[in-house]
Protein backbone atom coordinates (compact mmCIF):
# COMPACT_ATOMS: atom_id res chain seq x y z
CA UNK A 1 0.00 0.00 0.00
CA UNK A 2 2.90 2.45 0.72
CA UNK A 3 4.60 2.03 -3.25
CA UNK A 4 0.53 1.86 -4.59
CA UNK A 5 1.78 -0.96 -6.34
CA UNK A 6 0.39 -4.49 -6.67
CA UNK A 7 -2.94 -3.88 -5.46
CA UNK A 8 -4.46 -7.00 -6.98
CA UNK A 9 -2.11 -9.49 -5.03
CA UNK A 10 -2.97 -7.41 -1.62
CA UNK A 11 -6.68 -8.11 -2.91
CA UNK A 12 -6.25 -11.57 -3.06
CA UNK A 13 -4.10 -12.34 -0.18
CA UNK A 14 -6.28 -10.43 1.75
CA UNK A 15 -9.05 -13.27 0.20
CA UNK A 16 -7.34 -15.75 1.84
CA UNK A 17 -6.29 -14.32 5.05
CA UNK A 18 -10.18 -14.16 5.09
CA UNK A 19 -10.98 -17.37 4.43
CA UNK A 20 -8.14 -18.44 7.25
CA UNK A 21 -9.92 -16.78 10.07
CA UNK A 22 -13.25 -18.04 8.46
CA UNK A 23 -11.66 -21.33 8.80
CA UNK A 24 -10.04 -21.31 12.11
CA UNK A 25 -13.30 -19.56 13.75
CA UNK A 26 -15.74 -22.22 12.29
CA UNK A 27 -12.78 -25.02 13.86
CA UNK A 28 -13.20 -22.65 17.18
CA UNK A 29 -16.61 -23.44 17.49
CA UNK A 30 -16.84 -26.76 16.51
CA UNK A 31 -14.58 -27.62 19.48
CA UNK A 32 -16.30 -25.23 21.75
CA UNK A 33 -19.55 -27.48 20.46
CA UNK A 34 -17.65 -30.89 21.09
CA UNK A 35 -16.32 -29.97 24.39
CA UNK A 36 -19.64 -29.05 25.23
CA UNK A 37 -21.16 -32.29 23.81
CA UNK A 38 -18.71 -33.90 25.75
CA UNK A 39 -19.09 -32.12 29.37
CA UNK A 40 -23.11 -32.76 28.61
CA UNK A 41 -22.17 -36.70 28.21
CA UNK A 42 -19.34 -36.78 31.30
CA UNK A 43 -22.36 -34.93 33.50
CA UNK A 44 -25.13 -37.58 32.28
CA UNK A 45 -22.25 -40.18 32.90
CA UNK A 46 -22.07 -38.79 35.95
CA UNK A 47 -26.11 -38.87 37.31
CA UNK A 48 -26.32 -42.45 35.68
CA UNK A 49 -23.50 -43.25 37.38
CA UNK A 50 -25.19 -41.93 41.24
CA UNK A 51 -28.13 -43.12 40.39
CA UNK A 52 -26.38 -46.62 39.80
CA UNK A 53 -24.87 -45.98 43.13
CA UNK A 54 -27.93 -45.27 44.96
CA UNK A 55 -29.71 -48.31 43.55
CA UNK A 56 -26.97 -50.55 43.95
CA UNK A 57 -27.35 -49.30 47.52
CA UNK A 58 -30.98 -49.57 47.71
CA UNK A 59 -30.15 -52.96 46.46
CA UNK A 60 -27.85 -53.76 48.88
CA UNK A 61 -30.08 -52.46 51.73
CA UNK A 62 -33.12 -54.79 50.17
CA UNK A 63 -31.19 -57.62 50.57
CA UNK A 64 -29.33 -56.93 53.95
CA UNK A 65 -32.77 -57.13 55.00
CA UNK A 66 -34.74 -59.70 53.22
CA UNK A 67 -31.31 -61.67 54.07
CA UNK A 68 -31.63 -60.81 58.25
CA UNK A 69 -35.26 -61.79 58.15
CA UNK A 70 -34.35 -64.92 56.89
CA UNK A 71 -32.00 -65.65 59.41
CA UNK A 72 -34.03 -64.70 61.69
CA UNK A 73 -36.55 -66.88 60.83
CA UNK A 74 -34.01 -69.56 59.99
CA UNK A 75 -32.72 -68.28 63.84
CA UNK A 76 -36.46 -69.25 65.49
CA UNK A 77 -36.86 -72.18 63.72
CA UNK A 78 -33.42 -73.69 65.44
CA UNK A 79 -34.60 -72.83 68.58
CA UNK A 80 -37.88 -74.36 68.22
CA UNK A 81 -36.05 -77.49 66.94
CA UNK A 82 -33.49 -77.64 69.63
CA UNK A 83 -35.78 -77.17 72.46
CA UNK A 84 -38.26 -79.62 70.88
CA UNK A 85 -35.19 -82.10 70.40
CA UNK A 86 -34.16 -81.22 74.00
CA UNK A 87 -37.62 -82.25 75.41
CA UNK A 88 -37.89 -84.92 73.72
CA UNK A 89 -34.21 -86.49 74.32
CA UNK A 90 -35.63 -85.70 78.17
CA UNK A 91 -38.27 -86.85 78.10
CA UNK A 92 -37.66 -89.94 75.49
CA UNK A 93 -36.51 -92.48 78.18
CA UNK A 94 -39.12 -91.93 81.13
CA UNK A 95 -42.46 -92.17 78.78
CA UNK A 96 -40.60 -95.29 77.39
CA UNK A 97 -40.50 -96.99 81.27
CA UNK A 98 -43.83 -96.36 81.96
CA UNK A 99 -45.30 -97.81 78.70
CA UNK A 100 -43.17 -100.83 79.51
CA UNK A 101 -45.12 -100.79 83.41
CA UNK A 102 -48.29 -99.99 81.48
CA UNK A 103 -48.19 -103.12 78.53
CA UNK A 104 -46.73 -105.51 81.48
CA UNK A 105 -49.50 -104.36 84.32
CA UNK A 106 -51.94 -107.27 84.90
CA UNK A 107 -55.79 -105.86 85.86
CA UNK A 108 -55.68 -109.36 88.40
CA UNK A 109 -52.03 -108.80 89.51
CA UNK A 110 -50.39 -106.49 91.56
CA UNK A 111 -46.95 -105.03 90.00
CA UNK A 112 -43.99 -105.74 91.86
CA UNK A 113 -42.81 -103.17 93.74
CA UNK A 114 -39.28 -102.69 91.91
CA UNK A 115 -41.94 -102.12 88.64
CA UNK A 116 -44.02 -99.92 90.80
CA UNK A 117 -41.13 -97.77 92.22
CA UNK A 118 -39.41 -97.10 88.34
CA UNK A 119 -42.66 -96.09 87.14
CA UNK A 120 -43.25 -93.64 90.01
CA UNK A 121 -39.21 -92.37 89.50
CA UNK A 122 -39.73 -92.53 85.66
CA UNK A 123 -43.41 -90.20 86.72
CA UNK A 124 -41.64 -87.89 89.24
CA UNK A 125 -38.70 -87.18 86.44
CA UNK A 126 -40.89 -86.42 84.11
CA UNK A 127 -42.62 -83.81 86.19
CA UNK A 128 -39.37 -82.33 86.68
CA UNK A 129 -38.17 -82.19 83.53
CA UNK A 130 -41.90 -80.48 82.85
CA UNK A 131 -41.56 -77.91 85.54
CA UNK A 132 -37.78 -76.80 84.89
CA UNK A 133 -39.13 -76.50 81.06
CA UNK A 134 -41.49 -74.05 82.39
CA UNK A 135 -38.85 -72.33 84.47
CA UNK A 136 -36.68 -71.49 81.33
CA UNK A 137 -40.18 -70.55 79.80
CA UNK A 138 -41.32 -68.28 82.30
CA UNK A 139 -38.62 -67.29 83.55
CA UNK A 140 -38.91 -63.59 84.99
CA UNK A 141 -36.92 -61.08 82.53
CA UNK A 142 -35.11 -59.20 85.41
CA UNK A 143 -33.61 -63.09 87.02
CA UNK A 144 -32.53 -64.06 83.27
CA UNK A 145 -28.63 -63.21 83.78
CA UNK A 146 -26.75 -64.36 86.90
CA UNK A 147 -23.26 -63.31 87.37
CA UNK A 148 -21.18 -66.40 85.93
CA UNK A 149 -18.91 -66.35 89.63
CA UNK A 150 -22.41 -66.39 91.49
CA UNK A 151 -24.10 -69.15 89.21
CA UNK A 152 -20.94 -71.46 90.01
CA UNK A 153 -20.89 -71.22 93.52
CA UNK A 154 -25.01 -72.25 93.64
CA UNK A 155 -23.87 -75.24 91.64
CA UNK A 156 -20.99 -76.31 93.60
CA UNK A 157 -22.28 -75.49 96.80
CA UNK A 158 -23.44 -78.85 98.06
CA UNK A 159 -20.01 -80.48 96.15
CA UNK A 160 -17.51 -78.21 97.18
CA UNK A 161 -15.65 -81.22 98.25
CA UNK A 162 -16.06 -83.17 94.72
CA UNK A 163 -15.81 -80.15 92.57
CA UNK A 164 -13.01 -77.12 92.16
CA UNK A 165 -13.75 -74.36 90.47
CA UNK A 166 -11.00 -71.97 88.77
CA UNK A 167 -12.32 -68.86 87.41
CA UNK A 168 -10.71 -65.12 86.52
CA UNK A 169 -12.25 -62.14 87.91
CA UNK A 170 -13.46 -60.74 84.84
CA UNK A 171 -15.29 -64.03 83.91
CA UNK A 172 -16.47 -63.97 87.13
CA UNK A 173 -18.27 -60.86 87.10
CA UNK A 174 -19.67 -61.71 83.82
CA UNK A 175 -23.37 -62.37 82.96
CA UNK A 176 -24.60 -65.63 81.55
CA UNK A 177 -28.01 -66.71 80.72
CA UNK A 178 -28.88 -67.98 84.07
CA UNK A 179 -31.45 -70.98 83.08
CA UNK A 180 -29.71 -72.53 80.22
CA UNK A 181 -26.14 -72.29 82.02
CA UNK A 182 -27.25 -73.68 85.05
CA UNK A 183 -28.89 -76.86 82.92
CA UNK A 184 -25.60 -77.18 81.17
CA UNK A 185 -23.41 -76.97 83.74
CA UNK A 186 -25.06 -78.94 86.27
CA UNK A 187 -25.09 -81.47 83.60
CA UNK A 188 -21.74 -81.55 82.46
CA UNK A 189 -20.71 -81.68 86.46
CA UNK A 190 -22.96 -84.71 87.35
CA UNK A 191 -21.90 -86.51 83.99
CA UNK A 192 -17.75 -85.87 85.20
CA UNK A 193 -19.13 -87.12 88.31
CA UNK A 194 -20.53 -90.24 87.28
CA UNK A 195 -17.65 -90.93 85.32
CA UNK A 196 -15.64 -90.98 88.36
CA UNK A 197 -17.85 -93.24 90.11
CA UNK A 198 -15.60 -95.76 91.51
CA UNK A 199 -12.41 -93.72 91.50
CA UNK A 200 -10.73 -93.27 94.79
CA UNK A 201 -9.15 -89.78 94.14
CA UNK A 202 -13.10 -87.99 92.85
CA UNK A 203 -12.10 -84.35 91.34
CA UNK A 204 -13.92 -82.33 88.75
CA UNK A 205 -12.31 -79.25 87.76
CA UNK A 206 -14.07 -76.36 86.56
CA UNK A 207 -12.32 -73.20 84.58
CA UNK A 208 -13.63 -70.35 83.18
CA UNK A 209 -11.61 -67.34 81.36
CA UNK A 210 -12.52 -64.44 78.83
CA UNK A 211 -10.26 -64.95 75.49
CA UNK A 212 -9.84 -62.34 72.78
CA UNK A 213 -10.18 -63.47 69.05
CA UNK A 214 -6.24 -62.96 68.37
CA UNK A 215 -7.06 -61.67 64.43
CA UNK A 216 -11.11 -60.48 64.95
CA UNK A 217 -12.39 -58.08 67.55
CA UNK A 218 -14.23 -60.23 69.30
CA UNK A 219 -13.95 -61.83 72.90
CA UNK A 220 -15.38 -65.24 73.90
CA UNK A 221 -16.45 -66.74 77.38
CA UNK A 222 -14.47 -70.21 77.73
CA UNK A 223 -16.03 -72.96 80.39
CA UNK A 224 -14.24 -75.89 80.92
CA UNK A 225 -15.14 -79.08 82.71
CA UNK A 226 -12.92 -81.47 83.72
CA UNK A 227 -12.47 -84.82 85.19
CA UNK A 228 -10.04 -87.66 85.27
CA UNK A 229 -11.99 -90.70 84.72
CA UNK A 230 -12.16 -93.38 82.45
CA UNK A 231 -12.63 -91.31 78.96
CA UNK A 232 -14.38 -91.91 75.47
CA UNK A 233 -13.10 -93.57 72.84
CA UNK A 234 -13.07 -90.98 69.37
CA UNK A 235 -16.11 -92.90 68.01
CA UNK A 236 -17.93 -92.55 71.41
CA UNK A 237 -16.75 -89.16 71.00
CA UNK A 238 -18.11 -88.10 67.41
CA UNK A 239 -21.36 -89.54 68.40
CA UNK A 240 -21.42 -87.96 71.80
CA UNK A 241 -23.99 -84.77 70.05
CA UNK A 242 -26.14 -86.82 68.20
CA UNK A 243 -29.58 -86.88 68.52
CA UNK A 244 -30.57 -89.29 71.26
CA UNK A 245 -27.50 -91.00 71.73
CA UNK A 246 -25.82 -91.47 75.31
CA UNK A 247 -22.98 -92.56 76.97
CA UNK A 248 -24.94 -92.95 80.08
CA UNK A 249 -22.18 -92.86 82.26
CA UNK A 250 -23.05 -94.91 85.63
CA UNK A 251 -26.29 -94.36 86.28
CA UNK A 252 -27.09 -90.65 85.57
CA UNK A 253 -29.72 -90.09 83.00
CA UNK A 254 -29.95 -85.98 82.23
CA UNK A 255 -30.10 -84.12 79.69
CA UNK A 256 -27.19 -86.07 77.42
CA UNK A 257 -24.39 -84.31 75.50
CA UNK A 258 -26.91 -83.45 72.54
CA UNK A 259 -29.08 -81.59 74.95
CA UNK A 260 -26.27 -79.54 76.55
CA UNK A 261 -25.04 -78.86 72.67
CA UNK A 262 -28.18 -78.10 71.36
CA UNK A 263 -28.73 -75.37 74.39
CA UNK A 264 -25.34 -73.84 73.38
CA UNK A 265 -25.93 -73.39 69.97
CA UNK A 266 -28.71 -71.37 70.66
CA UNK A 267 -26.71 -69.15 72.18
CA UNK A 268 -24.41 -68.99 69.76
CA UNK A 269 -21.78 -71.12 71.34
CA UNK A 270 -19.90 -73.97 70.36
CA UNK A 271 -19.39 -77.32 72.76
CA UNK A 272 -16.21 -79.06 72.18
CA UNK A 273 -15.49 -82.51 73.87
CA UNK A 274 -11.69 -83.85 74.19
CA UNK A 275 -11.66 -86.99 75.54
CA UNK A 276 -9.29 -90.04 75.53
CA UNK A 277 -9.50 -93.66 77.33
CA UNK A 278 -7.68 -93.65 80.17
CA UNK A 279 -6.84 -90.21 80.47
CA UNK A 280 -10.02 -88.72 81.48
CA UNK A 281 -12.71 -85.99 79.50
CA UNK A 282 -12.81 -82.64 79.16
CA UNK A 283 -16.32 -80.75 77.87
CA UNK A 284 -15.62 -76.86 76.49
CA UNK A 285 -18.36 -74.36 76.18
CA UNK A 286 -17.06 -71.63 74.20
CA UNK A 287 -19.91 -68.93 73.89
CA UNK A 288 -19.19 -65.07 71.83
CA UNK A 289 -18.98 -62.45 74.74
CA UNK A 290 -21.99 -59.76 73.52
CA UNK A 291 -25.33 -59.35 74.50
CA UNK A 292 -27.31 -60.52 71.23
CA UNK A 293 -26.59 -64.21 72.80
CA UNK A 294 -28.57 -63.24 76.21
CA UNK A 295 -31.35 -61.08 73.72
CA UNK A 296 -31.43 -64.09 70.92
CA UNK A 297 -32.55 -66.83 74.51
CA UNK A 298 -34.85 -63.87 76.08
CA UNK A 299 -36.97 -63.01 72.78
CA UNK A 300 -37.09 -66.66 71.74
CA UNK A 301 -38.60 -67.61 75.50
CA UNK A 302 -40.83 -64.27 75.30
CA UNK A 303 -42.48 -64.95 71.78
CA UNK A 304 -42.77 -68.82 73.78
CA UNK A 305 -44.73 -67.33 76.73
CA UNK A 306 -46.97 -64.56 74.24
CA UNK A 307 -47.82 -67.62 72.42
CA UNK A 308 -48.59 -69.35 75.21
CA UNK A 309 -50.80 -66.78 76.95
CA UNK A 310 -52.59 -66.12 73.61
Amino acid sequence: MSARTNYTQAIADMAKLEQSIYEISSSTVDHSATLQQTASIDIAASRNWFIFAIALGLGATFYLVIHQRYALANRRDQHMRSFASLFAHMTRSRVTALRLFLEHAQPDKRPSGEMLEAARSAAAELESITNGVLQIAYAPQDSSTMALGRLLEDLTRDRSSLVQVLVDPKARLHPVPAAPFRLVVNELIENALAALSGARNVRVLISATLKRHPFLPRSYLVLEVADKGSGMSPEIVAKATTPFFSTRAGNHTGLGLTACSQMVSTLKGRLIINSAPGAGTTVEIRIPVHSTAVASWRSFFRRGRNEARG
